[in-house]
């Protein structure tokens, strides 16, 4: 793989070249950037300085190492997340269909964070913050705090499941081209009457959270609401 071209500074008006304050929401969008262009094993505190142009140290104010910065990451993605929680549509179904919808639609945009959404902790204010809020909102609808909570992580655990399985890289390279597992199945009838149609899978994430949002309905709620 090419090493990653540096990206081209602003000019003022005099045509001087101008280089961005080197802040943390900066570093970690660039993180981000380089992370989806080339994957974990592209990302590095030696690449984003020279993606940057900068001294490697200079990151260390910010972040001081590269779970840091990978948590920075992990904050950027969830920031993309639209859920309107205190929206007129802000029934407990409708926040958690826009909390599962909305993190497919990001995770989808950024494949590459996949792995760090599914292994690391979100313990940033930022990420912390938007739970609270929501957990808030979704408390008026009378379920118990620990099960919505659980709600909330299976949603979380099914989505990043699914979306995994989706765009994931195979372990161990190349799978079988969609030809040749045809013509596998052709020794698996059932299989193959099963698949009929082909693969979709955002029909079937939106199946398994509409089948999953039923069997949160029938959870007992606190008496009184």
């Amino acid at each position: 793989m090419p090493p990653a071209a540096k990206r081209p500074l602003a000019t003022d008006a005099t045509g001087r070249p101008v280089r961005p304050a080197l802040t943390r929401e900066y570093i970690v969008r660039a993180a981000l950037a380089i992370l989806d262009r080339d994957g974990p094993a592209g990302l590095s505190m030696r690449k984003l300085g020279a993606e940057l142009g900068v001294n490697p140290m200079a990151f260390y104010h910010h972040l001081p190492n590269k779970g840091a910065l990978f948590d920075g990451v992990i904050e950027a993605a969830y920031a993309e997340l639209d859920v309107d929680i205190d929206g007129p549509d802000g029934g407990w179904r409708n926040i958690l269909a826009a909390f599962a919808r909305g993190l497919y639609d990001v995770l989808r945009r950024h494949p590459h964070v996949v792995p760090l959404v599914a292994t690391r902790p979100a313990y940033s204010p930022a990420v912390l913050g938007v739970a609270d809020r929501a957990l808030g909102a979704l408390g008026r609808s009378g379920f118990a705090d620990r099960d919505l909570l659980v709600m909330v992580n299976a949603l979380r655990s099914f989505t990043i499941g699914h979306v995994l399985a989706e765009t994931g890289d195979p372990a161990g390279g190349p799978v079988p081209a969609a030809a040749d597992a045809a013509v596998l199945l052709g020794d698996y009838p059932n299989l193959a009457r099963a698949i009929t149609g082909g693969h979709r899978p955002q029909e079937q994430f939106e199946q398994v959270l509409a089948a999953l949002l039923d069997g949160f309905d029938r959870w007992p709620r606190r008496a009184g609401t």
